[in-house]
């Protein structure tokens, strides 16, 4: 049993390599079955044993890395927004920057950066609320998505060239950055 099980694991690996090797060069819309098994070295009876389609492979491979990953930022508006909670976030992105820059780059899957966008968009608003109680809830869900999506592509950036900012230095700038937008916020 065991053997097998190391056998899937390899399998799904060899897969999950291949798709994201010709995600550096296409969209996963672009690429077909018989592409990923040709890099994988499988035959098709094999990716159908575990996969229905491409998309079905980036999906997995979408949930590992947040179900690895991401309870750091759950932790960080668990913990009153312990900045190293936040700085452990991005460690784990420099850490996996390869993949994050596939995963967020131009032949990434946008659902992808839309569900890391949503992933405590309630949480933190309801946070938001309670620093600046005269915000209304319209109001501070207009700034979370002026400041989570300028945080994205600054986080984009920085995995592609992280201009030498640590993970601690890019955490403390981002958190500013949110922290400033909200006060200046309040004066429109």
């Amino acid at each position: 049993m065991a053997r097998s099980d190391r056998r899937v694991q390899y399998t799904k690996k060899v897969i999950q390599e291949a798709v994201l090797d010709l995600l550096k060069k296409k969209t996963i819309d672009e690429m077909s079955i018989k592409e990923i098994c040709e890099l994988a070295d499988i035959n098709r009876g094999t990716f159908y044993l575990h996969y229905s389609q491409p998309r079905d492979v980036l999906k997995e491979i979408e949930e590992n890395f947040v179900k690895e990953h991401f309870q750091h930022f759950d932790n960080y508006w668990k913990n009153e927004r312990d900045i190293n909670d936040l700085t452990r976030v991005y460690r784990c992105i420099i850490e996996n920057k390869e993949l994050c820059s596939i995963l967020m780059g131009e032949n990434g899957d946008p659902q992808f950066a839309r569900m890391l966008q949503e992933f405590a968009k309630t949480q933190i608003i309801d946070e938001w609320q309670k620093e600046f109680p005269t915000h209304t809830k319209e109001h501070l869900d207009f700034l979370y998505d002026f400041v989570i999506t300028g945080s994205m592509s600054l986080l984009l950036r920085w995995i592609q060239d992280d201009r030498g900012i640590c993970a601690d230095a890019f955490a403390k700038r981002l958190e500013r950055l949110g922290h400033y937008s909200l006060i200046a916020a309040g004066e429109f």
